[in-house]
């Protein structure tokens, strides 16, 4: 027939166009369907993320710091209901993403660690329920944190406030901060704000130690059995350190001072000469066994938007040529604010380091029991119970008698150390202190004030948090 051959052409042409729509079928009902799920941009992913109810968050005390909040349409928003608190429980955002406590517990609060059974997961895909998280209690005391925040207001630092032996981080203070709240309207305001205000100073700042460094040099002093009655002429004098004028913490006079008085009043001169004595080995092994080696850090809690992640300090090695300038705390060496608080829970806890750690108690989604997390570390030992005491007596005096005076409260035992680092043409402003509690317990704290030579404020901040911290504490019942 004339038309056989090309009916077999057209015929061939079905037979291949059904085979590629047969097989691209095939594709999209086995495996293709999950590469379209995943795709950021399909809608029902996108809209299952928006109904995902996100566990809330309680201090350690059950007082409500955030919840999930249920619209009419069923998207879910997220309500931090404190301003105090931003900046240490981070921020949640559809379209940013998550960072603080937001994030380093996002697992837990999306739900995602949680396995259901047959039947509960058929119920959820059949009705498409939302899937829900588990609510996370953490250490943060809200009364804690709120006089530690109200006492920083304006000023550019931060404050962290430990529970030891335990390692609870009661409170956590970054300034300037942000209004999770209203996020997503101003984020390109906040991301060019001068201030950083998403910059967590506790765990990412890199600071110069500056006078701080002392307690280190002290403590070295005291293993080496340095005597510290013997007066040091022109004691007050201040040392040039490349192109910084260091001071005492407080304006005094020339005056001759014993090592014990020099501490008080964070004066570098003598401690200049110390460092000599001492020497790079010794000074190292100090920086290492006071866990100054690397800045310590609450894993997942530090997501920097936008930008290069903060990048951890090269571990320093003294060397003659850097030991002054190193041992005074204005070398390459930089510390941050959890890591001085750390070195203060040691000193109270007998020479014992306290381990941080934020998450206390989780309770799912399907229950009314909250299940303790077995977060506490055993402490570390950094030195001698002897040792430990003698700092304590040294920073009891320097509260007493020394720059950290405003540190003082009626009827606390109370021991800390007040200083001034120098950062570039800026000065900035320490306390590193503790407080004593009945049953070997104590609070750790470390305040730092960016711009300020104000080490008597730092020291008053540092005083407040430790204040607040023992009224909370001394009222629970002793650890057996």
């Amino acid at each position: 027939m004339p038309f056989t051959r090309e009916i077999h052409r057209l015929l061939f042409g079905v037979l291949v166009a059904f085979a590629i729509i047969a097989a691209s079928a095939a594709y999209w009902a086995i495996s293709g369907a999950d590469t379209i799920l995943r795709r950021e941009d399909n809608p029902r992913l996108v809209e299952a993320e928006q109904r995902i109810i996100r566990g809330n968050i309680a201090d350690r005390n059950g007082n409500l710091l955030v919840e999930s909040v249920a619209e009419e349409n069923g998207i879910v928003s997220r309500a931090y209901l404190y301003p105090e608190t931003n900046g240490a429980l981070g921020y949640f955002s559809l379209r940013y993403g998550v960072a603080g406590a937001e994030a380093a517990y996002d697992t837990l609060l999306r739900g995602d660690d949680l396995h259901p059974g047959l039947n509960e997961y058929l119920t959820e895909s059949l009705l498409h329920q939302a899937q829900a998280g588990s609510d996370i209690r953490l250490t943060l005391d809200l009364q804690i944190q709120r006089q530690v925040a109200q006492a920083m207001q304006g000023q550019t630092g931060a404050a962290v406030v430990m529970a030891v032996p335990s390692g609870e981080i009661l409170a956590m203070v970054s300034l300037p901060t942000y209004d999770p709240n209203t996020l997503d309207a101003n984020w390109e305001r906040l991301t060019a704000a001068s201030g950083k205000p998403f910059f967590n100073r506790v765990l990412q700042g890199q600071y110069q130690p500056g006078g701080t460094m002392q307690t280190l040099l002290m403590a070295t002093s005291l293993v080496m059995d340095q005597p510290f009655d013997v007066p040091v002429e022109n004691a007050t004098a201040s040392v040039h350190i490349a192109n910084a004028n260091l001071t005492c913490a407080v304006r005094l006079p020339p005056l001759a001072l014993d090592l014990r008085e020099a501490y008080a009043f964070a004066c570098p001169a003598p401690f200049e000469a110390i460092s000599q004595d001492i020497g790079p080995i010794t000074l190292q092994a100090a920086l290492d066994t006071f866990l100054f080696d690397q800045p310590l850090t609450l894993p997942g809690f530090v997501v920097t938007p936008d930008e290069e992640p903060t990048p951890a300090a090269a571990p320093i090695t003294i060397t003659p040529e850097n030991l002054v300038e190193n041992a005074l705390g204005q070398g390459q060496l930089t510390i941050n604010p959890l890591t001085m608080a750390v070195m203060a829970s040691a000193i109270v806890n007998d020479g014992n380091a306290a381990q941080p750690y934020t998450l206390s108690e989780i309770r799912s989604p399907d229950s009314d029991e909250w299940t303790p997390v077995s977060s506490a570390l055993p402490t570390i030992p950094v030195t001698t119970t002897n040792t430990a005491r003698q700092l304590q007596d040294l920073m009891r005096y320097a509260v007493a008698n020394g720059a950290a005076q405003n540190a003082g409260r009626p009827n606390i035992d109370i021991g800390g150390h007040a200083a001034l680092a120098y950062s570039g043409d800026a000065t900035q402003a320490w306390f590193v202190g503790f407080a004593t509690l009945v049953g070997k317990r104590g609070i750790a704290v470390a305040v730092v004030l960016e711009n300020s030579d104000d080490a008597g404020l730092a020291a008053d901040i540092g005083g407040t948090a430790l204040a607040a911290a023992h009224a909370e504490l001394q009222q629970l019942p002793i650890p057996q």
